[in-house]
């Protein structure tokens, strides 16, 4: 196994080069490639990464062409199914051809990297290929587009939502249900919406679609950028961290990349050949994600007397329809068919739905993601090659999906943020629940303009902050969501912002570190006049009372803070039906909207703490269940101790042994709402264990004065490969705030160096 580490000195050749490139790892595994021209960067890049991070490369190919279970087995047949519905590998080869020579020309030159490592590496290729038993077949081009369509994926959850509402309408009105997505009536917002009338509903079965952990929806992200006028240095400072999975490995590999012409710095995608967050020359970028509702599901009607046959305005209409081979390990192939109407393609048979009766109606997806121009990728490309604002905007006209926030501050002193993407106009409706597809009365009737789309640069105020808050104001005239995510986060960025007149980059290091939770104070003062029940009671009310509401490692108020929502979210929701099973988790802005509009209603839909119609009566029952348990969290004491980080491998965790052997844990500051996103997760049976499943996969802060005193970070560590002493050796620099620098100076006589050689 150990001879799966890859060669990271000496010289290799390599036939694909113009000219030598210098590949030069520091102590911590950061890699510098020195090349004389992009295209050799791109080839050096796709080696490197090949290198380090190749098993992840292929699993991420193979999830997204839905070819998992070749290797895997039949664990991974639904997954593959849901994804050759969805069709990406189809849909990339389309993406492909419509962009440019240049951009074709480098994910050609980086495909020819990735593949001179599996065709001559010297060494055993990493642990995951030999515990499954297959090798990786060529690099192509079109295998680098699927990780944008898997990442869109990731960060598109509206349907998921207009299901988890369709079945909720089983059991209550469609106000009930509304209510249960409350407006965030704080959020300072960023730069709403036009509210058009209520969705057509029908009775249809409504299931879920289960994806593993890693490329399950997730969404929170933090990015801020302040101009001169507010900073030490006279120039802009831009902050970025994307919350997603918390994997080993993660979803990025820190490189600085130098050629005559460019500098890059920053974070690429292991597959992709461009920087996704970082620095050029001359701009620096960052994304969040914007919550925009860019996915419907239409309910098309089957003709009784030919199923293969739809329901349209015209009349009905036969399906598209394909069949794929679904190649399985150890096991007989199989025939899987896939359907699409005129909206897109039929989701039914690919829905966790027990019943599974369509009683002759079938859920389609209508997604922005789903279009074959699409050209994101050509705006990434462009994005990195952008030298000031006005380049930076040109170049993001071409990023179709996922919709984003982005944020950007070039040298000249520019500062500016866009939301770029493809978002429908609907005939009617606003996007909240499944819609008749037959009359054509809930069709799309176009795409939001891209000049209409959010936007702002050099703002009066100096600053632009984005937390997945509500992006627009009342007044804009298109829909872009019904529903936001809390504004905690982007409130607190304000505070800390605007605690100096002049912010340093070590000032905007630490706000990113923040683990002030305003979601917790705000929620202890509404839950101030909760009744104790008895001295143990009254006495968990005065040690929150003055909890000054930080998150920290050595506090002890976090635990008994988030087993008191615990308590109050099934005081609140834990009687709703078993398939509304995402209410286990406890939405905070949710309890505190409900508590404040329906102070003598807000446990009707909730387990009975006590046996008492009387609310007020629930709420001092779940205060006296967690004083009840006041000595355990005693034991147990810190907050660290009770929140650790477990990074999720997707082989070695389903290993017996091996898994406990490489795991990667940690304890970790922070909580769901805090700025440092931590979010603890209560679904594990013990009560007093609340694992950390989701924050910061990289921060950075980038200094426009002088780029290479820009600081990045990453959650766990360069390498894919366990054995690999750079597998891990970030965990601790991530917890607590140890940034790193990409300046290319770091000339320690412990650099590893690496000539590639052209043949």
């Amino acid at each position: 196994m150990r001879e799966s580490l890859p060669q990271l000195t000496g010289s290799i050749q390599m036939e694909s080069l113009q000219k030598k490139v210098e590949v030069i790892r520091d102590t911590d595994g950061l890699v510098t490639i020195k090349a004389q021209n992009a295209s050799d960067a791109y080839k050096a890049l796709g080696f490197v990464h090949a290198q380090d991070r190749l098993w992840q490369m292929d699993f991420m190919r193979r999830a997204g062409s839905g070819r998992l279970s070749e290797v895997v087995g039949e664990s991974t047949l639904n997954i593959d199914k849901f994804m050759l519905t969805l069709g990406f590998q189809d849909l990339v080869e389309a993406n492909y051809e419509m962009l440019s020579p240049n951009a074709r020309d480098a994910f050609v030159a980086y495909s020819a990297g990735v593949n001179e490592y599996i065709d001559n590496h010297s060494s055993t290729l990493s642990p995951e290929f030999q515990l499954l038993n297959y090798q990786p077949e060529e690099w192509k081009p079109t295998d680098s587009l699927l990780w944008g369509r898997l990442m869109a994926l990731q960060l598109s959850d509206n349907f998921n939502r207009e299901l988890l509402r369709q079945r909720l309408l089983k059991h209550l009105s469609a106000a009930e249900v509304d209510s249960f997505w409350p407006q965030d009536s704080g959020d300072p917002g960023i730069i709403p919406q036009f509210d058009l009338s209520k969705a057509q509903q029908h009775d249809i079965p409504a299931g879920e679609h289960l994806l593993p952990w890693s490329m399950a929806p997730k969404d929170a992200s933090n990015a801020w950028v302040v101009s001169g006028d507010k900073t030490a240095t006279g120039k802009p400072i831009l902050a970025n961290d994307p919350h997603l999975a918390l994997d080993a490995p993660g979803p990025w590999y820190l490189v600085r990349i130098e050629t005559p012409d460019y500098t890059w710095a920053g974070a690429t995608s292991p597959g992709v050949p461009f920087l996704v967050l970082g620095h050029n020359s001359h701009i620096a970028w960052g994304f969040t994600t914007t919550h925009s509702d860019t996915q419907d599901l239409f309910i098309e009607q089957v003709n009784p007397d030919n199923p293969a046959q739809y329901l349209t305005p015209e009349g009905y209409r036969n399906f598209e329809e394909t069949t794929n081979t679904i190649l399985i390990k150890d096991q007989p192939s199989l025939q899987f068919s896939i359907r699409k109407s005129r909206h897109g393609p039929i989701l039914s048979p690919v829905l966790n739905n027990p019943n599974n009766k369509s009683d002759g109606h079938l859920l389609s997806l209508a997604w922005t993601a789903l279009r074959e121009d699409d050209l994101t990728a050509q705006a990434l490309y462009d994005i990195n090659f952008a030298t000031d604002a006005k380049d930076f905007a040109q170049a993001v006209k071409n990023f179709h999906s996922p919709q984003q926030t982005l944020v950007m501050a070039d040298r000249q002193g520019n500062i500016q943020l866009m939301a770029p993407g493809r978002v429908p106009v609907r005939h009617q409706g606003d996007g909240r629940y499944p819609v008749v597809g037959w009359t054509g009365t809930n069709d799309w009737i176009g795409i939001v303009p891209f000049k209409d789309l959010p936007q702002s640069l050099n703002p009066r105020d100096q600053k632009l902050v984005t937390a997945n808050n509500k992006l627009i104001g009342n007044d804009y005239p298109y829909l872009i969501a019904k529903d936001w995510p809390n504004s905690y986060r982007a409130r607190r960025i304000h505070q800390l912002l605007d605690k100096k007149a002049k912010l340093s980059v070590d000032d905007n290091l630490a706000i990113q570190m923040d683990t002030l939770s305003i979601a917790a104070l705000e929620m202890l003062d509404i839950l101030s006049d909760t009744p104790a029940a008895d001295l143990k009671s009254e006495a968990i009310k005065q040690k929150l009372s003055r909890w000054d509401g930080q998150l920290t490692l050595n506090a002890t108020e976090p635990a008994i803070f988030y087993h008191w929502i615990y308590w109050l979210n099934r005081a609140a929701f834990g009687n709703l039906p078993s398939d509304a099973s995402s209410f286990q988790t406890p939405n905070i802005l949710r309890l505190q909207r409900r508590l404040i509009e329906s102070p003598d209603s807000w446990c009707v839909y909730g387990e009975k703490l006590v046996n008492e119609d009387n609310c007020v009566a629930q709420m001092t029952e779940s205060l006296r269940r967690v004083a009840s348990n006041y000595t355990q969290l005693e034991k147990d004491n810190t907050w660290g101790e009770l929140h650790s980080t477990t990074f999720q491998h997707q082989i070695f965790d389903r290993i017996p042994i091996l898994g406990e052997l490489l795991k990667l844990k940690i304890a970790t500051p922070g909580g769901h709402d805090t700025v440092n996103r931590a979010s603890p997760s209560m679904k594990s049976g013990d009560l007093w264990r609340f694992s950390n499943v989701h924050g910061p996969s990289y921060r950075a802060v980038y200094d426009l004065d002088n780029l290479d005193n820009s600081r990045f970070l990453i959650a766990a560590g360069q390498s894919g490969n366990p054995l690999s002493k750079f597998y891990g050796n970030f965990l601790l620099r991530w917890r607590d705030g140890n940034y790193v620098k990409l300046d290319g100076k770091n000339t320690s006589g412990q650099n590893q160096r690496l000539m590639l050689n052209n043949k």
